[in-house]
C-alpha cells in the first residue's frame, strides 16, 4: 500500500504521521523530491524529513547527501522516511551522520502497533489533503520552519546532486521523543524518528504533597537511557557515561500551578532504586536546569541526568529538604516531551 502512493500522497502521508504525534508540518516539493519540515510547538524543536515514495532502496550516498543538506541549514533533527528498503551501507552511514532512518516495513509496523492503518488507506486513496502543506504567512509557530523549507526548495537540487560529499565523524546525539513503555522497561516494535531513537528509560515517578507545602508544581516529564550526551554539538565536547554505567536523561516541563512564588531545585530531583538513591550528575560547563523562583502560572523547560549502573530501574522523586518552605510536586509522564539536551 505504501509503495503504491505517488510522490504527493506519500509526502502528505508522512506529514500526517508526524502530526499524529504532535508535530506541526510543512510539505515542500522540489524537482521530484518531497521534504517535510516539522516543528514541535511546545519545545520549538525542528526537523526535516526526506519522504521517499516507491520501492527504491536508500543507499549510503543518499544518507550522506541529506546529512550535508541538514548541516548546511542547521536542522535540529533529520530523517529519511521511505516506502522502500534501506541498504546495509545506509544504516552504517546513518550512525555517524545524525540522520535517522525509517523504511516501509518499519512504517507498516508502527501503523499496525498504534492502530493507524486507516492513515495509510486514506492517503493511498488519494485523499487526506490537510493543513500539512499550507497555512498563512505571519506570526504562526510554523513561520520559522517554513523558512527552512523555502531554503530547501531553493538550494536542495545542488546539495543533493551527484557530487560526492562527506559527513563529520563526530557521533551525533539523536534528540528524540520516546514512545516507550515506561515502567515495563520495554520498547516494543519500531519507533518514529524523533519519537523513539535510543533506549526507553525504565523509570516511573512519585508525586509528593506535604501538608505544609506553600505551593504546587506540576512536572510533566519524559526520559531515556543513553551512553552519551552532547549538550552543545558545536563545541566538539560530549559526555560519556562511566564504564559499567548509563545515563538516565530526564526532560521536564515545570509549571507553577499553585498560588505562591516558590523555587524548585535540580538538587531535589533524585532517582531512587531498590538499594540506593542517586542525585543528578553535574556536567562541567553545562547545566540543563536552572534553579530560580517561579511565580504562579509560569512554565519552565529543563533537563537533568543521572549516572546509574547499567540496567538500573527506579523512581523519579523530589526530596522536600531541597525546597524551603516545602512544595508539592505532581509528576505526569508525557511521552510527547522531546528529551532534548542541545542548546538549539
Amino acid at each position: 500500500m505504501l509503495q503504491g502512493m505517488d510522490q504527493s500522497e506519500f509526502g502528505q502521508f508522512v506529514a500526517a504521521l508526524w502530526e499524529r504525534q504532535g508535530w506541526q508540518t510543512q510539505v515542500k516539493n522540489d524537482d521530484g523530491r518531497v521534504f517535510v519540515a516539522v516543528q514541535r510547538p511546545e519545545t520549538g524543536d525542528e526537523g526535516l524529513l526526506w519522504a521517499r515514495p516507491g520501492s527504491e532502496e536508500v543507499g549510503g550516498k543518499q544518507v550522506q547527501q541529506f546529512a550535508k543538506l541538514c548541516q548546511q541549514y542547521e536542522v535540529d533533527e533529520a530523517a529519511i522516511v521511505t516506502a522502500g528498503s534501506l541498504s546495509d551501507h545506509a544504516k552504517k552511514v546513518s550512525q555517524g551522520s545524525g540522520v535517522d532512518l525509517l523504511d516501509g516495513e518499519g512504517v507498516a509496523k508502527i501503523l499496525k502497533q498504534k492502530g493507524w492503518t486507516d492513515l495509510a488507506e486514506e492517503y493511498a486513496d488519494g485523499g487526506g489533503a490537510s493543513g500539512s502543506g499550507g497555512g498563512s504567512d505571519g506570526d504562526s509557530p510554523l513561520d520559522q520552519i517554513r523558512a527552512v523549507g523555502q531554503q530547501v526548495a531553493a538550494k536542495v537540487s545542488g546539495a543533493l546532486g551527484d557530487a560526492d560529499v562527506s559527513v563529520p565523524t563526530k557521533p551525533a546525539l539523536a534528540v528524540v521523543v520516546l514512545v516507550a513503555l515506561v515502567g515495563a522497561g520495554v520498547l516494543v516494535g519500531p519507533s518514529l524518528p524523533f519519537l523513539g531513537g535510543g533506549d526507553s528509560a525504565p523509570i516511573e515517578a512519585e508525586s509528593v504533597a506535604p501538608a505544609n507545602s506553600t505551593t504546587t508544581f506540576s512536572v510533566r516529564w519524559n526520559a531515556r537511557v543513553t551512553d552519551e550526551i552532547d549538550p552543545n554539538e558545536s563545541d566538539a565536547k560530549s559526555y560519556r557515561a562511566p564504564r559499567g554505567e548509563q545515563f538516565v536523561l530526564v526532560r521536564m516541563s515545570v509549571n507553577n500551578t499553585g498560588e505562591g512564588k516558590a523555587k524548585i531545585r535540580e538538587s531535589g530531583f533524585k532517582l531512587r532504586t531498590e538499594n540506593e538513591t542517586y542525585g543528578h550528575q553535574p556536567l562541567s560547563d553545562h547545566d540543563g536546569f536552572v534553579d530560580f523562583a517561579m511565580s504562579p502560572g509560569t512554565n519552565y523547560y529543563g533537563w537533568t541526568v543521572f549516572a546509574v549502573p547499567k540496567g538500573t530501574t527506579g523512581t523519579l522523586v523530589y526530596e522536600q529538604n531541597a525546597s524551603a518552605p516545602p512544595v508539592g510536586v505532581e509528576f505526569t509522564h508525557d511521552p510527547n516531551i522531546a528529551v532534548n539536551v542541545t542548546r538549539r
